[in-house]
Protein backbone atom coordinates (compact mmCIF):
# COMPACT_ATOMS: atom_id res chain seq x y z
CA UNK A 1 0.00 0.00 0.00
CA UNK A 2 1.16 3.42 -1.31
CA UNK A 3 2.03 6.21 1.61
CA UNK A 4 -0.17 9.31 0.86
CA UNK A 5 3.10 11.43 0.59
CA UNK A 6 4.19 8.69 -2.68
CA UNK A 7 0.80 9.35 -3.78
CA UNK A 8 0.87 13.05 -4.07
CA UNK A 9 4.37 12.95 -5.10
CA UNK A 10 3.56 10.52 -8.64
CA UNK A 11 -0.09 12.69 -9.28
CA UNK A 12 2.39 15.75 -9.11
CA UNK A 13 5.16 13.97 -11.46
CA UNK A 14 2.69 13.42 -13.68
CA UNK A 15 1.09 16.89 -13.88
CA UNK A 16 4.39 18.24 -14.91
CA UNK A 17 5.35 15.76 -17.10
CA UNK A 18 1.82 17.14 -18.75
CA UNK A 19 2.73 20.55 -18.54
CA UNK A 20 6.41 19.59 -20.57
CA UNK A 21 4.34 17.90 -23.12
CA UNK A 22 3.69 21.11 -24.38
CA UNK A 23 7.11 23.22 -24.62
CA UNK A 24 8.27 20.83 -27.69
CA UNK A 25 6.34 22.91 -29.64
CA UNK A 26 6.72 26.34 -27.84
CA UNK A 27 10.72 26.03 -28.02
CA UNK A 28 10.16 25.69 -31.82
CA UNK A 29 8.33 28.49 -32.19
CA UNK A 30 9.98 30.66 -29.43
CA UNK A 31 13.26 30.23 -31.37
CA UNK A 32 11.90 32.00 -34.47
CA UNK A 33 12.62 35.37 -31.75
CA UNK A 34 15.71 34.52 -29.95
CA UNK A 35 18.74 32.70 -30.44
CA UNK A 36 18.62 28.88 -28.30
CA UNK A 37 20.90 29.39 -25.59
CA UNK A 38 19.66 32.86 -24.74
CA UNK A 39 16.24 31.39 -24.99
CA UNK A 40 17.95 28.66 -22.09
CA UNK A 41 19.57 31.75 -20.58
CA UNK A 42 16.07 33.60 -20.03
CA UNK A 43 14.34 30.56 -18.92
CA UNK A 44 16.92 29.73 -16.25
CA UNK A 45 16.94 33.29 -14.53
CA UNK A 46 13.22 33.40 -14.94
CA UNK A 47 13.16 30.12 -13.01
CA UNK A 48 15.51 30.82 -10.32
CA UNK A 49 12.87 34.07 -9.41
CA UNK A 50 9.90 31.37 -9.30
CA UNK A 51 12.06 29.01 -7.30
CA UNK A 52 13.44 31.81 -4.97
CA UNK A 53 9.85 32.92 -4.29
CA UNK A 54 9.38 29.34 -3.22
CA UNK A 55 11.87 29.64 -0.32
CA UNK A 56 10.26 32.23 1.85
CA UNK A 57 12.97 33.22 3.47
CA UNK A 58 14.66 30.03 3.58
CA UNK A 59 18.08 31.18 2.30
CA UNK A 60 20.31 31.30 5.27
CA UNK A 61 22.14 27.98 6.50
CA UNK A 62 22.52 26.69 2.72
CA UNK A 63 25.84 24.69 3.49
CA UNK A 64 28.85 23.88 1.55
CA UNK A 65 27.51 20.35 1.07
CA UNK A 66 24.71 21.49 -1.17
CA UNK A 67 26.47 24.34 -3.22
CA UNK A 68 28.81 21.36 -4.49
CA UNK A 69 26.00 19.04 -5.17
CA UNK A 70 23.70 22.02 -6.65
CA UNK A 71 26.70 22.25 -9.38
CA UNK A 72 26.82 18.92 -10.31
CA UNK A 73 23.33 18.90 -10.81
CA UNK A 74 23.33 22.37 -12.70
CA UNK A 75 25.71 20.99 -15.00
CA UNK A 76 23.76 18.02 -16.35
CA UNK A 77 20.34 20.52 -16.24
CA UNK A 78 22.36 22.75 -18.10
CA UNK A 79 23.64 20.38 -21.01
CA UNK A 80 20.09 18.42 -21.17
CA UNK A 81 18.71 21.73 -21.99
CA UNK A 82 21.46 23.37 -24.34
CA UNK A 83 21.42 20.20 -26.26
CA UNK A 84 17.66 19.67 -26.36
CA UNK A 85 17.53 23.19 -27.53
CA UNK A 86 20.47 23.17 -30.10
CA UNK A 87 19.03 19.66 -31.33
CA UNK A 88 15.38 21.56 -31.96
CA UNK A 89 16.71 23.51 -34.62
CA UNK A 90 17.54 20.50 -37.11
CA UNK A 91 14.89 17.82 -35.76
CA UNK A 92 11.17 17.75 -35.14
CA UNK A 93 9.30 18.36 -32.24
CA UNK A 94 8.53 14.71 -32.26
CA UNK A 95 11.79 13.16 -32.56
CA UNK A 96 13.06 15.55 -29.65
CA UNK A 97 10.52 14.18 -27.31
CA UNK A 98 10.96 10.59 -28.58
CA UNK A 99 15.02 10.85 -28.30
CA UNK A 100 15.19 13.06 -25.02
CA UNK A 101 12.65 10.14 -23.43
CA UNK A 102 15.14 7.79 -24.00
CA UNK A 103 16.70 8.60 -20.37
CA UNK A 104 13.39 6.47 -19.19
CA UNK A 105 15.77 3.83 -20.26
CA UNK A 106 19.08 5.08 -19.26
CA UNK A 107 18.37 5.97 -15.84
CA UNK A 108 18.22 2.34 -13.94
CA UNK A 109 20.75 1.48 -16.34
CA UNK A 110 23.28 4.39 -15.22
CA UNK A 111 22.03 3.62 -11.55
CA UNK A 112 23.00 0.13 -11.23
CA UNK A 113 26.42 1.11 -12.93
CA UNK A 114 26.63 4.27 -10.54
CA UNK A 115 24.91 3.12 -7.24
CA UNK A 116 24.47 -0.55 -8.05
CA UNK A 117 20.90 -0.20 -7.86
CA UNK A 118 19.29 -3.50 -9.44
CA UNK A 119 16.06 -2.77 -10.98
CA UNK A 120 13.17 -5.33 -10.08
CA UNK A 121 11.59 -7.51 -12.20
CA UNK A 122 8.59 -4.95 -12.63
CA UNK A 123 10.38 -2.38 -13.59
CA UNK A 124 12.22 -3.87 -15.78
CA UNK A 125 9.86 -5.30 -17.48
CA UNK A 126 7.94 -1.45 -17.78
CA UNK A 127 10.54 0.16 -18.92
CA UNK A 128 11.04 -2.20 -21.73
CA UNK A 129 7.31 -1.35 -22.55
CA UNK A 130 7.69 2.07 -22.41
CA UNK A 131 10.26 2.22 -24.93
CA UNK A 132 8.72 0.22 -27.23
CA UNK A 133 5.60 2.53 -27.19
CA UNK A 134 7.92 5.52 -27.85
CA UNK A 135 9.86 3.91 -30.84
CA UNK A 136 5.93 3.15 -32.21
CA UNK A 137 4.82 6.43 -30.79
CA UNK A 138 7.31 9.15 -32.32
CA UNK A 139 9.71 6.87 -34.87
CA UNK A 140 9.34 7.34 -38.29
CA UNK A 141 10.54 3.97 -39.69
CA UNK A 142 10.80 5.10 -43.25
CA UNK A 143 13.71 7.49 -42.48
CA UNK A 144 15.41 6.75 -38.84
CA UNK A 145 18.70 8.16 -40.09
CA UNK A 146 20.79 10.15 -37.28
CA UNK A 147 20.84 13.71 -38.21
CA UNK A 148 22.96 16.42 -35.80
CA UNK A 149 19.46 17.68 -34.43
CA UNK A 150 19.25 13.96 -33.04
CA UNK A 151 22.65 13.22 -32.06
CA UNK A 152 22.87 16.24 -30.02
CA UNK A 153 19.25 15.55 -28.81
CA UNK A 154 20.64 11.70 -28.07
CA UNK A 155 23.74 13.52 -26.20
CA UNK A 156 21.01 15.60 -24.25
CA UNK A 157 19.27 12.20 -22.98
CA UNK A 158 22.24 10.93 -20.73
CA UNK A 159 22.38 14.52 -19.17
CA UNK A 160 18.98 13.99 -18.20
CA UNK A 161 19.23 10.77 -17.32
CA UNK A 162 22.03 11.71 -14.79
CA UNK A 163 20.06 14.73 -13.45
CA UNK A 164 17.11 12.47 -12.31
CA UNK A 165 19.39 9.85 -10.88
CA UNK A 166 21.65 12.41 -9.01
CA UNK A 167 18.25 14.57 -7.79
CA UNK A 168 17.14 11.28 -6.28
CA UNK A 169 20.22 11.01 -4.65
CA UNK A 170 20.87 14.45 -3.07
CA UNK A 171 17.29 15.49 -2.13
CA UNK A 172 17.66 12.50 0.30
CA UNK A 173 21.25 14.03 1.58
CA UNK A 174 20.17 17.88 2.19
CA UNK A 175 17.31 20.77 2.18
CA UNK A 176 15.35 20.33 -1.16
CA UNK A 177 14.65 23.70 -1.47
CA UNK A 178 18.34 24.92 -1.28
CA UNK A 179 19.53 22.36 -3.63
CA UNK A 180 16.73 23.14 -6.22
CA UNK A 181 17.59 27.33 -5.49
CA UNK A 182 21.32 26.43 -5.77
CA UNK A 183 20.67 24.55 -8.95
CA UNK A 184 19.22 27.32 -10.46
CA UNK A 185 21.25 29.90 -9.98
CA UNK A 186 24.14 28.19 -11.30
CA UNK A 187 22.47 27.14 -14.22
CA UNK A 188 21.33 30.73 -14.89
CA UNK A 189 25.22 31.97 -14.19
CA UNK A 190 26.62 29.02 -16.67
CA UNK A 191 24.40 29.68 -19.42
CA UNK A 192 25.05 33.81 -19.05
CA UNK A 193 28.32 33.25 -19.61
CA UNK A 194 27.93 30.29 -22.11
CA UNK A 195 25.63 32.63 -24.44
CA UNK A 196 28.12 34.97 -26.24
CA UNK A 197 30.52 32.65 -26.49
CA UNK A 198 28.65 29.99 -28.54
CA UNK A 199 26.15 31.83 -30.61
CA UNK A 200 25.21 35.77 -31.92
CA UNK A 201 22.41 36.15 -29.24
CA UNK A 202 19.82 37.62 -30.96
CA UNK A 203 16.22 38.57 -29.40
CA UNK A 204 12.79 39.87 -31.43
CA UNK A 205 10.40 40.91 -28.86
CA UNK A 206 6.89 39.56 -29.82
CA UNK A 207 3.83 39.23 -27.29
CA UNK A 208 3.97 35.83 -28.19
CA UNK A 209 7.58 35.70 -26.76
CA UNK A 210 6.23 36.82 -23.33
CA UNK A 211 3.68 33.79 -23.11
CA UNK A 212 6.40 31.33 -24.14
CA UNK A 213 8.88 32.32 -21.23
CA UNK A 214 5.89 31.92 -18.61
CA UNK A 215 5.46 28.27 -19.87
CA UNK A 216 8.89 27.78 -20.10
CA UNK A 217 10.20 29.41 -17.35
CA UNK A 218 7.60 29.65 -14.88
CA UNK A 219 5.91 26.45 -15.16
CA UNK A 220 8.05 24.39 -16.84
CA UNK A 221 11.11 24.77 -15.36
CA UNK A 222 10.74 26.62 -12.03
CA UNK A 223 7.61 25.30 -10.79
CA UNK A 224 7.96 21.85 -12.52
CA UNK A 225 11.67 21.69 -11.02
CA UNK A 226 10.81 22.52 -7.46
CA UNK A 227 8.20 20.04 -7.55
CA UNK A 228 9.93 17.24 -9.03
CA UNK A 229 12.75 17.62 -5.96
CA UNK A 230 10.35 17.72 -3.63
CA UNK A 231 8.45 14.70 -5.38
CA UNK A 232 11.75 12.76 -5.90
CA UNK A 233 12.53 12.34 -1.64
CA UNK A 234 9.31 9.83 -1.90
CA UNK A 235 9.27 8.87 -5.77
CA UNK A 236 12.59 6.64 -6.17
CA UNK A 237 14.83 7.40 -9.57
CA UNK A 238 13.42 4.50 -11.78
CA UNK A 239 9.85 5.55 -11.00
CA UNK A 240 10.43 9.21 -11.76
CA UNK A 241 11.88 8.08 -15.03
CA UNK A 242 9.13 5.98 -16.16
CA UNK A 243 6.73 8.47 -15.19
CA UNK A 244 8.33 11.24 -17.37
CA UNK A 245 8.20 8.32 -20.25
CA UNK A 246 4.60 10.16 -20.46
CA UNK A 247 5.82 13.71 -21.98
CA UNK A 248 5.86 12.19 -25.73
CA UNK A 249 2.20 10.83 -25.12
CA UNK A 250 1.02 14.19 -23.61
CA UNK A 251 3.06 16.01 -26.69
CA UNK A 252 0.69 13.86 -29.45
CA UNK A 253 -2.15 14.90 -26.99
CA UNK A 254 -1.31 18.69 -27.64
CA UNK A 255 -0.68 18.10 -30.87
CA UNK A 256 -4.00 16.53 -32.00
CA UNK A 257 -5.98 19.04 -29.84
CA UNK A 258 -4.37 22.36 -31.03
CA UNK A 259 -1.94 21.96 -34.31
CA UNK A 260 -5.07 19.02 -35.50
CA UNK A 261 -2.66 16.57 -36.31
CA UNK A 262 -3.74 12.95 -37.03
CA UNK A 263 -2.11 10.09 -36.01
CA UNK A 264 -1.84 6.20 -37.22
CA UNK A 265 -2.83 3.51 -34.83
CA UNK A 266 0.73 2.64 -34.79
CA UNK A 267 0.86 5.70 -32.97
CA UNK A 268 -1.86 5.28 -30.60
CA UNK A 269 -0.77 1.94 -29.87
CA UNK A 270 2.34 3.28 -28.63
CA UNK A 271 0.97 5.31 -26.09
CA UNK A 272 -1.20 2.89 -24.65
CA UNK A 273 2.18 0.60 -24.52
CA UNK A 274 3.73 3.72 -22.77
CA UNK A 275 0.39 3.75 -20.08
CA UNK A 276 1.07 0.02 -19.27
CA UNK A 277 4.42 0.25 -18.96
CA UNK A 278 3.86 2.27 -16.28
CA UNK A 279 0.67 0.48 -14.62
CA UNK A 280 2.97 -2.80 -14.72
CA UNK A 281 6.33 -1.05 -12.77
CA UNK A 282 3.72 0.11 -9.58
CA UNK A 283 2.81 -3.70 -8.89
CA UNK A 284 5.86 -3.69 -6.94
CA UNK A 285 8.96 -1.83 -5.39
CA UNK A 286 10.70 -0.50 -8.20
CA UNK A 287 14.18 -1.35 -7.61
CA UNK A 288 16.31 -3.36 -4.51
CA UNK A 289 19.80 -2.88 -3.78
CA UNK A 290 22.34 -5.34 -4.96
Amino acid sequence: MKSGKLVQAEILLILITIIWGSTFTIVKKALLHVSPIMLVTLRFWIATIVVAAFMRGGFRHIRSGTILKGLILSVAFVGGFVLQTLGLQDTTASNSAFITSLCVLLVPVLGFLIFGHRPSVQTAVGILMATVGLILLLADSSDFSLHSGDFLTLICAFMFAFHILFMGYFVRQTNYRHLIFVMMVFSAVLCSLMTPLLESPFITWDPYLIFYFFVLGVLATGAAFFIQAWAQQYSNPNHTALIFSLEPVFATVFAFIFLDQSFSAKEWTGGILILAGIFVSEIRGSYSRA
